[in-house]
């Protein structure tokens, strides 16, 4: 898609209990560098898009807006991974859409409070995700929502009802992971005092695998419903499902998720006859253009009005 990945920040707020960040004797300050040198990196490789790999690029809300405004004037596009409280002041909502954000990547993680609280993920609650993806999605930023499963909280009925979630909320996509107790974090902790790890094969501490009892249902239930979920968000009817309600996104949409997720095949022909930069860029091109043409109607009927609102300009 892109060879402009670029790092604008390091560290995060949060200090969840079953992330890595959160490992014993580790210290990191978030860090920020000067926005001009980000759009130096970014003008200097050429390419339409890039791809922010921060750990959380909304972690201090002014740098993000400083940031949003060095970028806007490019008239290129970009995605990052974000928290949900960045949708706390709208205004920043309309900054990021403003400056060419057309994707974001927020842990969700649960849909139960409960687990929320219990691994310190400062986060909305789980009854407010849906007013602040309506939000995102009205400024024109898809949502790829990342989901935990196996907290203690969760039950084998987690995945239907996740599932359904996702859906009711149009996510264009949706990554899952089983909790897993990285060496020396809390939840590492935790669980081995408690007897519930099941082996210590670092190989396969990799989100992908149960390496713990969970509390609620079996080792065989999670691993098979965290398949399942991934079968059910990448079906023809769920993609479907979860088609943007503006009728201009529709295409592009459904374009992106048959090529993200089920053309496994048409990527290996394209990687082994070197030709996916060239098949990809156009579609990247047109997406940078329709994102512009959205940014002028964006700018047209909106105009913040201190910070926390936006008025509609009745446009």
């Amino acid at each position: 898609m892109t060879t402009t990945s670029l790092i604008a920040t390091r560290g995060c707020h949060n200090r969840c209990g079953f992330c890595y960040l959160a490992t014993d004797g580790l210290r990191m300050p978030y860090r920020m560098r000067e926005p001009e040198q980000v759009v130096a990196e970014f003008l200097a490789d050429g390419q339409p898009y890039a791809v922010f790999v921060d750990n959380n690029l909304g972690s201090r809300p002014e740098y993000l807006r400083a940031l949003c405004h060095a970028l806007a004037p490019l008239e290129k596009i970009w995605s990052a991974a974000v928290t949900l409280d960045v949708t706390d002041d709208p205004t920043l909502v309309r900054e990021m859409a403003l400056a060419g954000c057309t994707g974001v990547f927020i842990g969700f993680e649960s849909l139960t409070d409960e687990n929320l609280a219990v691994s310190r993920k400062k986060t909305p609650r789980a009854a407010d995700y849906a007013s602040r993806v309506r939000l995102l999605h009205e400024h024109g930023i898809q949502v790829n929502g990342s989901f935990v499963l196996g907290f203690d909280a969760d039950g084998p009925e987690v995945f239907e009802r996740t599932a359904e979630r996702i859906e009711a909320n149009r996510l264009e996509c949706a990554t899952f992971h089983i909790l897993t107790p990285y060496p020396a974090t809390p939840l590492f902790h935790r669980l081995e005092r408690e007897g519930r790890l099941l082996h210590r094969d670092w190989s396969r501490y990799d989100t992908a695998h149960v390496v713990f009892r969970p509390r609620r249902m079996t080792v065989e239930q999670l691993a098979e419903g965290y398949a399942w979920l991934y079968r059910r968000l990448f079906s023809p009817a769920s993609i479907w499902r979860r088609r943007p309600l503006d009728w201009r996104a529709v295409a592009p949409y459904l374009a992106m998720s048959y090529l993200y997720k089920r053309s496994n095949r048409f990527w290996h022909l394209l990687i082994r006859a070197d030709v996916t930069h060239a098949v990809w860029q156009p579609l990247v091109e047109l997406t940078r253009r329709r994102h512009v043409r959205f940014r002028r109607r964006l700018a047209a009927r909106t105009a913040p009005v201190g910070a926390g609102s936006v008025v509609s300009a009745g446009v």
